[in-house]
């Protein structure tokens, strides 16, 4: 199976144009019968942004900045896709990415690009973040790539790739995942892993509990995004949601003995009919939003905190309990995997801290 060589990678921009010019055309839905009456539309009750007409909507504030649908769609054309802002005026099924479940990352991305920029321009060498960043882009398309690959392996599929193959996957890749790549590219180039012993034995010191320990917590789950595309709730809904917020806030104890009673109240419904337990969350775990496993963490058995805001809505948790499922030493087998997971921590720290001093508010 080829791999995304460097010239793979400088050559993308040329391989991206080709396919926003003629983009994939997706499946034909079958047509209703003859003598069926038309359907009326439904009216998405998220925000709907439309291009060209909605090009100066604001979909993120960022300190002094307001990013427009426009800022999006330009960098996106520059950095990821050239030839996006033509093929979105003229082609239906790139002018649907706006309201798919791309959209909303791509915005969330966006905006904490520009807060790190405005946190941290001091410390920022162009010429090096750039190559931070086709880094982090080459090393996520990979485990992509490896993934898809493995996927029709295990279906019994050829898994033979040409290198034209790889091409265009790339190309997509990086019009889905490149504004995340290029996020976490610049958290590499801010946080690159380089600690000595001492270092590293002080962060384990620190925290140590973060390593083999879980918690398990309760939550209440009130969405202020659409649960299918993660796009932000129109005026009317969001109010709902709002006043739904609101109301379970005011229900809840300040010692959160009555959680339990609320917790039906949530729009997690799956996990609120096992009492909205969440179970064995690691300090670092890649099944929940960063913030959501922050917050855990930072209770006490028992407590109850504040509001937490993740791309899935509002949450309330209550942490239920700590267990230390593996004891681990300072050993020098451990010294990978606390160098892992202390970038981690510093990177996570940087981007919570850029977005609060910008004072981030996503608006799509």
């Amino acid at each position: 199976m080829p791999s995304p060589t460097p010239s793979v990678l400088a050559a993308l921009l040329f391989v991206a144009a080709a396919i926003a010019q003629d983009p994939p055309t997706p499946p034909t839905p079958p047509s209703p019968p003859a003598d069926a009456p038309p359907e009326a539309p439904a009216k998405p009750h998220f925000v709907v942004r439309r291009w060209p007409q909605d090009k100066d909507a604001v979909v993120a504030i960022v300190g002094p900045r307001a990013i427009s649908l426009a800022d999006l769609v330009d960098h996106l054309d520059a950095r990821h896709y050239p030839g996006f802002r033509n093929a979105l005026g003229k082609r239906p099924e790139i002018q649907r990415m706006l309201t798919s479940d791309l959209v909303a990352p791509w915005v969330r991305h966006l905006a904490d690009l520009e807060a790190m920029r405005q946190t941290y321009a001091a410390e920022i060498d162009e010429k090096a973040l750039g190559e931070a960043q086709s880094e982090a882009l080459r090393q996520s398309f990979q485990r992509w790539l490896d993934a898809y690959v493995e996927g029709k392996r295990k279906a019994g599929r050829p898994d033979e790739l040409t290198q034209a193959q790889v091409n265009l996957h790339l190309a997509r890749f990086q019009l889905e995942q490149g504004l995340a790549a290029e996020a976490q590219g610049m958290l590499d180039y801010l946080e690159p892993g380089k600690f000595n012993r001492q270092q590293l034995q002080n962060f384990f010191n620190a925290n140590a509990r973060a390593f083999g320990g879980q918690v398990t917590a309760q939550h209440v789950l009130i969405q202020h995004r659409d649960g299918g595309t993660g796009i932000l709730l129109d005026s009317e809904a969001y109010g709902l949601a709002s006043a739904r917020l609101a109301d379970v806030k005011a229900r809840i104890k300040p010692d959160g003995s009555n959680f339990d009673e609320v917790v039906p109240r949530s729009d997690d419904q799956r996990t609120a009919r096992d009492r909205g337990l969440l179970r064995g969350l690691h300090r670092y775990d890649d099944r929940m939003p960063a913030a959501l496993c922050r917050a855990a963490w930072a209770l006490r058995d028992g407590e109850v905190s504040d509001v937490v805001e993740t791309p899935y809505g509002w949450h309330i948790l209550r942490r239920v309990e700590f267990q230390q499922q593996v004891f681990v030493l300072f050993t020098d087998d451990a010294i990978p995997t606390i160098t892992q997971v202390m970038r981690r921590a510093l990177q996570e720290e940087r981007l919570f801290q850029a977005r609060a001093k910008a004072g981030v508010q996503l608006k799509l």
